[in-house]
């Protein structure tokens, strides 16, 4: 017989095997049942069906199908994902790209977000701009004063989004000035190696306001491109597919194949260099590990 008392919510906390269901703007604490208990497969913004035992108990019974899922920390569902840098710490440009092939190919909508606009130059702006400009919405911020905030809350309004980037590119400051006030806790950029110390150690939904719904997590601060065939990366330059059309030879990795009119924008000023050469770099690091994988 079908338990009458059969719920749908959405995982928004996890401690120690117990989980926080949001359903119908009611928490629900709520255990996995079965095999869902022993494997632990459950992840923060999972959808689920629940038995609702009443009290404020219950025991999760399925989870229902994902639209996506991002690993390290495990968050599922996402709608967009805000990718942070600032003018320091240096930008790791390297982890934007990783970060822009992962919600390509999860369908998120990305939005990258330039904080401490106080400390950027005319040539750092250039160099964000040639990079990703066709690629995403760009949003200039300073989470000191609020400016350029209103316009990042339009962008983020009515979602459910993570923040991504580095340690101390001011995450937990955008969120403050978003809500209004002191949220999360901030942590301050260490002036001697100009790395930041995390602050954000459990992932869980907040209500920020504006209709958006935001995964707390640390950053994604490491991010692996895991079992991609390095032939599949150009198709994830989606800034490539202009010129990549007039290449010689079909399947092209724009690597020394003959006749790449994707080389020829690069040396015309067309493509950015430095983007061109992170792409190079990560082809020869997951061929690297594709060479390896049954090693």
């Amino acid at each position: 017989m079908k338990d009458k008392n059969l719920r749908k919510g959405q995982v928004i906390k996890g401690v120690g095997g117990s989980y926080n269901v949001l359903a119908d703007g009611e928490v629900i604490l709520c255990n996995g049942r079965g095999k869902l208990r022993l494997d632990g497969d459950i992840f923060i913004g999972d959808y689920v069906e629940f038995v609702d035992f009443g009290k404020g108990k219950g025991a999760i019974e399925k989870i229902l199908p994902r639209k996506n899922k991002i690993t390290r920390p495990y968050i599922t569902n996402i709608d967009m994902i805000v990718i942070c840098i600032a003018p320091s710490p240096r930008p790791d440009f390297y982890l934007v790209d990783k970060l822009l092939i992962n919600c390509i190919k999860q369908n998120i909508t990305p939005i990258l977000c330039v904080n401490k606009i106080d400390l950027m130059d005319d040539d750092f702006k250039h160099n964000v701009e040639v990079s990703y400009d066709n690629l995403c919405d760009i949003c200039y911020v300073c989470s000191l004063t609020g400016e350029g905030i209103d316009k990042l809350i339009g962008l983020m309004s009515n979602n459910y989004v993570s923040m991504a980037g580095q340690s101390a590119t001011g995450k937990s400051s955008i969120i403050n000035c978003i809500v209004g006030r002191q949220m999360l806790e901030t942590g301050e950029l260490s002036r001697k190696i100009e790395r930041g110390r995390h602050t954000t150690r459990n992932v869980e939904i907040f209500d920020i306001g504006h209709g958006i719904r935001l995964a707390d997590t640390c950053g994604f601060s490491v991010l692996e491109l895991e079992n991609m065939n390095p032939n599949d990366l150009s198709t994830y330059f989606t800034d490539f597919d202009e010129f990549a059309c007039n290449c010689k030879f079909n399947g092209c990795n724009h690597l020394v194949e003959p006749g790449c009119a994707v080389k020829c924008a690069v040396e015309q000023g067309k493509l950015s260099k430095d983007r061109y050469d992170r792409y190079v770099a990560l082809y020869n690091d997951l061929m690297e590990k594709w060479r390896k994988r049954y090693d």
